[in-house]
């Protein structure tokens, strides 16, 4: 088990995302992260306000936590923080680096990113300042390949290998309004806490 304050210094990965819902991708890009750079752990923060317009959720923030947290229950190397709550909107990731700095000084920061992200990374806020603030480190994922070699971060990332899984938080919430199964798409808990709260539908 992880002391009371789990992220008192050593490495740690930071995860955000919208989580809407979570489903194994995630947890599988997490855990992929945490064995190949040897994290001591990796730390969810579910997006609050997201920058970009397209990854506006369809669930509250608290029913996101949540979700976040049965996903990871039993975990003891997974951490979910409610963090975003004390950021000003939006919630650009450079802010949510510079408050864990603060609140954690001692601890080395990774910032894990699904390698669909790094095509993107332009467009995100500040990503010089966020290069220099934190290592970033990228799951490799077929077809992406040449979207790293062409980016202006290629030398300034490490990738990392993980095994290949095709789960968009978009298809589960298609699936559940449809009334089609998501089972093995995410953990139990997280499908029960879906059904008993409405969600999606």
């Amino acid at each position: 088990m992880h002391p009371a304050n789990p992220i008192n210094g050593g490495k740690w990965g930071l995860m955000g995302g919208v989580f809407d819902p979570v489903h194994y991708g995630h947890l599988l890009l997490a855990e992929s992260a945490r064995q190949s750079s040897k994290l001591d752990g990796v730390l969810f923060l579910p997006n609050l306000n997201p920058p970009h317009r397209e990854c506006k959720p369809t669930a509250s923030f608290e029913d996101r936590l949540m979700m976040t947290r049965l996903a990871v229950e039993g975990n003891n190397f997974f951490v979910v923080s409610d963090l975003e709550k004390e950021l000003a909107s939006p919630g650009y990731t450079i802010a949510v680096v510079e408050l864990l700095e603060q609140r954690y000084p001692r601890a080395d920061w990774h910032l894990v990113l699904g390698a669909d992200n790094i095509s993107i990374f332009d467009s995100w806020y500040k990503p010089e300042e966020l290069v220099g603030k934190v290592k970033i480190i990228v799951g490799n994922r077929p077809g992406y390949d040449k979207a790293f070699e062409t980016s202006p971060w290629f030398e300034k990332v490490k990738r990392f290998d993980m095994p290949l899984i095709e789960l968009a938080a978009t298809d589960i919430r298609k699936a559940v309004k449809e009334g089609r199964s998501i089972r093995y798409m995410i953990p139990e808990e997280v499908r029960k806490f879906i059904g008993s709260r409405g969600l999606y539908r």
